[in-house]
C-alpha cells in the first residue's frame, strides 16, 4: 500500500468538506478522494434549504424552539417513518452547525428563518437558506477547506474514483483502492473510511431499482452514480429505505424522454396561487382536491398515479384571467407552446379532440370535465374543493402533462448513532463511517419531505465525525500502538 493516512474520505461535497476541516483540526494526514473535477458535490445544484432548532438567529428573533420540538416535528410529518436515532443525531447538533457556518461567512435570507416553503410546514420558525441556495453554503465553506489543504494537513486528490475497499480477515476497513484519471489503481492504507460520495440519482439504473420507477428528470450530479452505497455493501454493510420513496407533485419536462431536463414548475401551492385548473391522471379521472392545503397529501397522492403524472385541464377564459400558472412560463407561453405541439403542451377546439391529443380516455374526459362544470356551477365539489371561480366550457381548451420526480436519494448506508455502517445483524463494520446522502433521505425524512433534513444532516454529521467520532489524531495512534 501507499503511505498510511489517519482517514479517507470519500467525497468532497456537503458532509466530505466540513469532516475534513474539522478532522484537519486534530490530524495532518487527512486525504479527500473525489471523483469530480471540483469540489462541492450537490451543492453546486441543490437548494441549500437548511433547519436548525435552537440557532443564534432564531435566539435574536426571540424565537424559542428545541432539539426536542424539531425532532417531534420531524417524527409527525414523516408519520413515525424517519430514523429516529439517527434524524435525533442530526437534529440534536444542527444548531452548533448553522451557527458555525455563520461565523464563516453564511448569510441567510433576510426573511428567515421560516417555518416552511415547498414542504410541509414545520410548527416553529427554524428553515433557511441562502440567496445562491446551496453554492452560499459552497461559497463558505471552500475557502476553509482551502486553508486546511495550504496548511500541508488535508490532501486533496479530484478526478479520483474508489474501487474498492480493502478488508482485514475480520472485516475491518484497512484501505482502499482507487484510481485517478486514466492511471493505475493505487491502494491507500487507512483505518478509517468516511463515505460521503452523495446518492445515486444519476445512476438511471440503479434508480429505477430501488425505487421502483424510472429516474424522470435530468436535474441530478452527474457523478452520484452510487458508488457510496455499492462500496459500503461490498464492505457487508446493509441499505434502509427502500419503502420511502416519494416525489415532489409536479414539474413539465422539456421532452418526452426519460430522463429529460425540467421546462418550468408548476406553482401547485395553494398558499401561493389558488388553482382554477382540475388535475386528471392518466386514466383520465381527477384524484384530489386541487386545492388540498397539505403539500405532504399531494406529494402522497401522486405517488398512487399511474407513471407518477398528471395533466393539469382548462380552458381560454382560465388562461387569460387567473393568476399565472408558473413563475417564468405566462399566458402567451402557454399558448405558442400547445400550437406549435410542443412536448407536454396541448390545445383543442373540442374536450374531446383535447383528451385525444393527450392520449387520455376520450370518454373519461369528457365525464370528468362534465362533471366538475356541474359541481362548480352548484358550489359543492365531491373532492371538497373550496376554490372553483369557473369551469371549463370556453373554446380552445387546453391541458398540460405534469411529472412528479425526485432529485434525491432515498435509499442508504444503515449507520449506528456513531456514524459507523452496520451490517444486517446491527453489528459494526470497524473503521467505515457516513454521512451525507450516502445515508439516503429515507433515514432522515422517512416517507415524507422534512425540509432541510438532508443538508443540514449532511452538514452536521460531517463536522461530527470530523471533530470526535473518527478515531484520528495522536490519541488515536497511540491507542493503536
Amino acid at each position: 500500500m501507499n503511505e498510511h493516512w489517519d482517514a479517507i474520505i470519500i467525497g468532497a461535497g456537503t458532509a466530505g468538506l466540513p469532516a475534513a476541516i474539522f478532522a484537519a483540526e486534530r490530524s495532518d494526514k487527512i486525504l479527500v478522494l473525489d471523483v469530480a473535477p471540483e469540489i462541492g458535490g450537490t451543492l453546486h445544484l441543490s437548494s441549500g434549504q437548511m433547519s436548525a432548532a435552537g440557532t443564534r438567529l432564531q435566539k435574536e428573533q426571540g424565537i424559542e424552539d428545541s432539539p426536542e420540538l424539531h425532532i417531534e416535528d420531524i417524527m409527525r410529518i414523516s408519520k413515525n417513518t424517519a430514523d429516529r436515532t439517527v434524524a435525533g443525531l442530526a437534529v440534536n447538533n444542527a444548531a452548533e452547525t448553522l451557527d458555525w457556518l455563520e461565523t464563516i461567512g453564511f448569510q441567510p435570507l433576510p426573511d428567515h428563518p421560516v417555518k416552511g416553503q415547498a414542504h410541509e410546514p414545520y410548527s416553529l420558525k427554524r428553515y433557511v437558506w441562502g440567496e445562491n441556495l446551496g453554492k452560499s453554503i459552497l461559497a463558505v465553506l471552500k475557502p476553509v477547506f482551502e486553508k486546511a489543504i495550504g496548511s500541508g494537513r488535508v490532501t486533496l486528490k479530484l478526478n479520483t474514483r474508489v474501487t474498492k475497499l480493502v478488508l482485514d480477515e475480520d472485516g475491518a476497513v484497512t484501505g482502499l483502492a482507487a484510481r485517478t484519471g486514466g492511471g493505475a489503481e493505487e491502494t491507500y492504507s487507512t483505518s478509517a473510511v468516511l463515505i460521503a460520495a452523495g446518492g445515486y440519482v444519476a445512476n438511471g439504473a440503479m434508480y429505477k431499482e430501488l425505487s421502483g420507477h424510472p429516474a424522470y428528470g435530468d436535474h441530478s450530479y452527474p457523478y452520484c452514480v452510487g458508488d457510496g452505497l455499492n462500496l459500503g455493501l461490498s464492505a457487508g454493510g446493509t441499505a434502509q429505505g427502500h419503502e420511502n420513496y416519494l416525489t415532489s407533485f409536479g414539474v413539465v419536462m422539456q421532452s418526452y424522454d426519460v430522463p429529460s431536463k425540467v421546462r418550468c414548475r408548476q406553482i401547485h401551492w395553494p398558499e401561493r396561487r389558488m388553482p382554477w385548473e382540475i388535475y386528471v391522471n392518466a386514466h383520465g379521472k381527477r384524484f384530489i382536491r386541487e386545492d388540498e392545503p397539505s403539500v405532504d397529501v399531494r406529494e402522497h397522492t401522486i405517488q398512487e398515479q399511474p407513471d407518477l403524472r398528471h395533466w393539469i385541464m382548462f380552458d381560454s377564459v382560465t388562461l387569460q384571467e387567473a393568476p399565472p400558472l408558473f413563475a417564468d412560463f405566462g399566458a402567451d407561453d402557454i399558448k405558442t407552446a400547445a400550437e406549435n405541439g410542443e412536448p407536454m403542451f396541448y390545445v383543442a377546439d373540442t374536450v374531446e379532440d383535447l383528451a385525444d391529443k393527450a392520449g387520455l380516455p376520450v370518454d373519461v374526459v369528457v365525464q370528468t370535465v362534465a362533471d366538475y362544470n356541474a359541481a362548480q356551477s352548484r358550489g359543492s365539489d365531491s373532492f371538497g374543493r373550496q376554490n372553483m371561480p369557473r369551469g371549463i366550457s370556453e373554446a380552445p381548451f387546453y391541458t398540460i402533462r405534469s411529472q412528479a420526480m425526485s432529485v434525491s436519494s432515498t435509499v442508504g448506508l444503515k449507520v449506528n448513532e456513531s456514524l459507523e455502517v452496520i451490517r444486517d445483524d446491527e453489528s459494526t463494520i470497524t473503521g467505515l463511517y457516513g454521512a451525507g446522502e450516502s445515508l439516503g433521505q429515507g433515514a432522515m425524512m422517512g416517507s415524507s419531505f422534512c425540509g432541510g433534513m438532508l443538508v443540514t444532516p449532511a452538514l452536521t454529521f460531517g463536522r461530527l465525525l470530523g471533530q470526535r467520532l473518527l478515531p484520528i489524531g495522536d490519541a488515536a495512534r497511540a491507542a493503536a500502538e
